[in-house]
């Protein structure tokens, strides 16, 4: 049976024996030409590489231990470049029964789903525009499939948000901050911003999977969440009898500018005020939600994170503390 999340505990110099998550797994070649494991191993609480270097230590059949199987090692904690590694002495297969209950080993947002659900719901009632608020009912309330995957996905595989609610979590982060913004920026089209930020990460759903580990779908892989969005938009907007064409046009704007960047998967530039506010509070809330993790994150120990690949920094882990209001 499973036992309760244990990663993020471990320390350098920790034993550790039971049943991981293999993320990752593929069998290598060390430069001395002898054969060797290596794992990406997780639970709920995090992740961390593992290295099997003799493979004759491998139980059973070798071919079993793959990604998005579960594997049972024993091994111990140690650090390397200022990261934990596990150096592993055994390593099996283990059938899903084995296991008993998997919600100890997939990463899941701190908020409760239906919670979150209703406060989407909230922000759909407040649209004004009929043509808008008729969209978002028909694509996140009238159908349920996309409803309850939207709900479940991550928001990334890895970068941010990479846990299961992370989608609905982020998108309601950033409907927030749209929010304020609105409020601060008169000119700006409220509902239009609305409808960009629920839509332009709507394709991860698709794009990504997130049954076990989490990776890419084939459709993700060949056309990406952008593609497959502004697809999804313009098939819902023609099942809506006199959609109007220009606010047709700048949604989709919103979607296909929304990475801000040609060299980062936008094939368009923003070029609405809309669609610049809903590039920047999403590449905001996606970069400070990977700071926040890295100063969570207790691997290396010291004042400083081992070095981000999502931020490509190291990061500063002392934090000044709040104070209250100065009282007069």
């Amino acid at each position: 049976m499973s036992e309760q999340p244990v990663i993020r505990h471990l320390k350098e110099g920790d034993a550790f024996q039971g049943f991981l998550l293999a993320q990752e797994a593929a069998y290598k070649v060390s430069a001395k030409g002898s054969e060797y494991l290596e794992l990406k191993l997780g639970d709920a609480s995090g992740d961390l590489k593992a290295f099997l270097w003799d493979v004759r230590a491998v139980e059973g059949d070798m071919d079993a231990i793959r990604a998005d199987a579960f594997v049972w090692v024993k091994g111990t904690v140690t650090s390397y470049n200022g990261r934990l590694q596990f150096k592993l002495d055994k390593a099996r297969f283990a059938a899903d029964a084995e296991v008993g209950d998997f919600s100890a080993f997939f990463p899941v947002s701190a908020r409760p789903v239906p919670e979150m659900l209703a406060e989407m719901d909230g922000f759909i009632g407040s649209v004004r525009d009929p043509w808008i608020r008729r969209l978002l009912t028909d694509l996140f309330q009238e159908d349920r499939d996309l409803r309850a995957a939207f709900a479940q996905a991550p928001a990334a595989k890895s970068m941010h948000h990479a846990y299961l609610g992370g989608l609905l979590e982020h998108t309601l982060s950033i409907l927030g901050m749209a929010e304020r913004a609105c409020g601060h920026y008169r000119d700006l089209n409220r509902d239009l911003v609305l409808a960009g930020v629920f839509l332009h990460d709507v394709g991860k759903t698709a794009e990504l999977s997130y049954k076990r580990s989490f990776g890419y779908t084939d459709a993700g892989n060949l056309l990406g969440h952008i593609a497959l969005e502004a697809e999804w938009i313009s098939r819902a907007v023609g099942k809506i009898p006199g959609f109007p064409p220009e606010l047709r046009l700048q949604i989709l704007h919103i979607v296909l500018s929304h990475h801000g960047r040609l060299e980062f998967g936008s094939p368009v530039l923003p070029k609405t005020p809309e669609a610049l506010l809903v590039h920047y509070l999403d590449d905001l809330d996606g970069k400070l939600e990977a700071m926040f993790r890295a100063v969570r994150d207790e691997a290396g120990g010291g004042s400083w994170s081992p070095y981000s690949r999502p931020l490509e920094r190291i990061i500063y882990r002392v934090r000044w503390p709040q104070v209250g209001p100065v009282e007069n």
